[in-house]
């Protein structure tokens, strides 16, 4: 690796000598510099309070002459004097190369600093993997190129754990021990398993430590479908779905409130399981999602104090936060945080690290929090949590993945991860503030009015420190959710979400003309800018630390063109250049407007956001005739028929369908086809062959060109 820097006045680096680079402090890169050297000038200008709020916690030094006179105040603030005179050279030499020596030392990892020294000895191997540090692939112009694009190092940081001088990353020995134990400081859980394969793995090694065959688990209907994979298909247990709520815009909410009483899930048992209805604790497991995929957060405290006496565990899905405790006006909806005593169920949180923390893609960790009830029967110790963890793990792992997340703690671990995630809130705000301002169509998803005054008339630090600038205040019309209570929810702000015309914001309803989110997204591909997803009349854009003013610049003005071309309805070929040319023939001569009016006209007939909405209510869910287990087993024998949607009616589904994003099952295996279910893949359809190139992805269904050149969705249902 590189070497790390010093940064200074120039004017100044014949004080000292040092064997690293040195550069000016005006042009440093301070993620790069391992100790910097002011003046007072520099200090005045505001430099030290621009290295204070990285929380790097970088060594810096004061250059003073010998007569000067430095305030107590100021001198708290830093690591020593350099005195600017010939004859402290030696002496200002060995303070700043021992305090960035320090500061190096600092910044190494458990597993990766190892990684890096381990591949440094260039060992001679005859183990796996069989590319051998890419030497294989160099056999081969093919094999050469896919080297030469990913560069030598990863290659030779692909081990397998034939030496042991590694570690064990399956028995969490050594070096992959110490790294996940320092993660748990960091994010304050008892014991941190990394999981290299997603959150959809993390969520089924949890899932599977815990639940067995008729076990009751209470379950958000929300819940991503690994969780159902894990749950109920795998394991076997019996669930209680909770209902969500959805708003007219097609974002995803949380748990309605009514909910989480114990008098109505003891009245919910009672209709699957009436023997079970007054166990002390009769769930062995609750699934919550702690944010959804649209931005909804719930207050941990409140589900724990809530319905935590009914539960031996809560699992906190995180996958779509993981953040939360590095942000002062969120902390309060951190499972990791909560004082928990012996009468608290134990917590599990899975976070998809790769999502919006640093990590690569697959990267995901279990934070397990249940010291509180450690000698309950109930309790789940690290043998038996390992046991699932080793049924989902492979036993070739990627290292790069695993120190990826050592990393990822590190950069977390102090003042920096509060740091670099408050400039994140920041950016966002300053964002939506923008939009508020320049644009006429495109809103941000956050309250109008906050005491009185505009949003975006609020000063952005007194909002990133204030949640009720993004609560969900019950029955407000800007949001439209219904169900939820005082201090339930609120937006996370970290997801930037965004409104398309189409929908009344005051009474929810369908307008004359909207614009379906999905040509907004298709549009700002079409310019090299690329959303997370859309959905109806929303579309939501993922923030994290890595953002910067250029991203939101071009992202703003891109928008903003957007609005024009609506306003003055250029022709589509100019708007969506590629979707034009592949469906050259179906959207010949169209207009922008054109085709959000027919897009919106088809969500007005087939009232898709009231399906959406009906998928995830109590009254709406589909009826049980199987268990997922039990619809599984049958669909893996083979004891299914493959039929379209216009047959599927009355039938039991033998897969899970789901558009896919977000990834959230609108049936489950073993539940009859039927009523809003039905009628929204029916809308789909329709969606598939009139707006070709509009189409989301589904799963548990498949698409099939027919004879006549029309598309039908089928799918597996249990022969009868």
């Amino acid at each position: 690796m590189k070497k790390m820097k010093l940064a200074c006045r120039l004017s100044l680096s014949h004080y000292f000598s040092c064997e690293r680079p040195i550069i000016d402090i005006v042009d440093a890169n301070l993620t790069q510099v391992s100790a910097v050297i002011l003046s007072l000038p520099d200090i005045e200008s505001g430099e030290l309070a621009r290295i204070q709020q990285t929380g790097f916690e970088l060594p810096v030094f004061i250059a003073v002459d010998l007569n000067d006179t430095i305030g107590a105040d100021l001198l708290n603030q830093v690591s020593g004097v350099v005195i600017t005179d010939e004859s402290a050279h030696q002496k200002n030499s060995i303070l700043i190369n021992k305090a960035a020596h320090q500061y190096e030392e600092n910044l190494t990892t458990p597993f990766f600093s190892r990684l890096v020294n381990y591949v440094a000895e260039k060992n001679v191997a005859f183990d796996c993997p069989g590319h051998q540090g890419g030497e294989f692939f160099r056999r081969h112009p093919a094999g050469e190129q896919f080297y030469q694009y990913f560069g030598e190092n990863l290659f030779r940081s692909d081990l397998c754990n034939a030496d042991v001088e590694m570690g064990d990353l399956l028995i969490h020995e050594g070096a992959p021990y110490d790294a996940q134990s320092f993660a748990a400081q960091v994010f304050n859980a008892d014991k941190t398993y990394f999981v290299l394969n997603g959150t959809s793995s993390s969520n089924k090694v949890a899932l599977n430590a815990l639940l067995a065959p008729n076990d009751l688990v209470l379950f958000d209907r929300n819940n991503h479908k690994s969780n159902h994979h894990g749950a109920l298909i795998q394991a076997g247990a019996t669930p209680i779905y909770l209902e969500t709520a959805r708003n007219p815009f097609g974002f995803i909410g949380g748990i309605d409130a009514h909910c989480f009483e114990e008098s109505y899930l003891r009245q919910q048992i009672a209709e699957i399981i009436p023997e079970r209805q007054f166990d002390k604790r009769p769930f062995r497991l609750a699934v919550i999602q702690l944010g959804t995929y649209d931005g909804t957060i719930y207050n941990a405290r409140q589900v724990v104090d809530k319905i935590g006496h009914l539960c031996d565990y809560i699992l906190f899905d995180s996958a779509w936060v993981g953040y939360e405790q590095f942000i002062p006006m969120m902390k309060q909806c951190s499972p990791l945080l909560l004082a928990l005593n012996e009468n608290d169920p134990g917590i599990l949180v899975t976070q998809s690290v790769h999502k919006q923390l640093a990590g690569f893609s697959q990267t995901s960790q279990i934070h397990k929090k249940d010291a509180h009830i450690k000698g309950q029967s109930r309790y789940v110790n690290h043998k038996r949590m390992n046991n699932a963890f080793m049924m989902h793990a492979s036993t070739s792992p990627f290292y790069p993945l695993f120190a990826a997340l050592d990393v990822n703690a590190k950069m977390h671990s102090g003042k920096s991860g509060e740091a670099m995630w408050m400039n994140c809130v920041k950016q966002g705000i300053e964002a939506r503030k923008s939009l508020l301002r320049q644009c006429q169509f495109i809103k941000p998803f956050i309250p109008e009015v906050v005491d009185g005054i505009a949003w975006q008339d609020h000063n952005t630090d007194e909002i990133a420190h204030d949640q009720r600038f993004f609560n969900f205040i019950p029955n407000d019309n800007w949001h439209s959710f219904e169900g939820y209570a005082t201090n339930q929810y609120f937006v996370d702000p970290c997801k930037l979400m965004l409104t398309t015309p189409g929908i009344d914001p005051h009474t929810g309803e369908y307008e004359p003309f909207g614009v379906p989110a999905s040509i907004l997204a298709n549009y700002l591909r079409e310019h090299g800018v690329i959303p997370e997803k859309s959905d109806l009349n929303s579309i939501l854009f993922l923030l994290t630390p890595a953002e910067h003013n250029d991203k939101f610049e071009r992202l703003i003005s891109l928008i903003i063109r957007f609005e024009k071309l609506l306003i003055d309805d250029f022709p589509l070929e100019q708007v969506l250049p590629s979707i034009c040319r592949r469906y050259q023939s179906r959207y010949q001569g169209y207009t922008l407007r054109q085709l959000c009016q027919e897009m919106h006209d088809i969500c007005i007939k087939y009232n898709i956001k009231l399906l959406q909405k009906q998928m995830f209510r109590k009254n709406h869910f589909p009826k049980r005739a199987l268990s997922p287990q039990q619809a599984n087993i049958e669909f893996v024998r083979g004891n299914v028929e493959f039929l379209p949607l216009s047959q599927l009616d009355g039938r039991i589904a033998a897969e899970g369908a789901l558009p896919y994003p977000p990834g959230v099952l609108c049936t489950v295996p073993g539940e009859i086809w039927g009523g809003a279910v039905l009628r929204y893949f029916q809308a789909l359809e329709v969606t598939i062959n009139q707006l070709p190139g509009f189409s989301t992805e589904l799963q548990g269904v498949y698409i099939y060109n027919e004879d006549d050149g029309s598309k039908r969705i089928y799918a597996y249902v249990i022969k009868e």
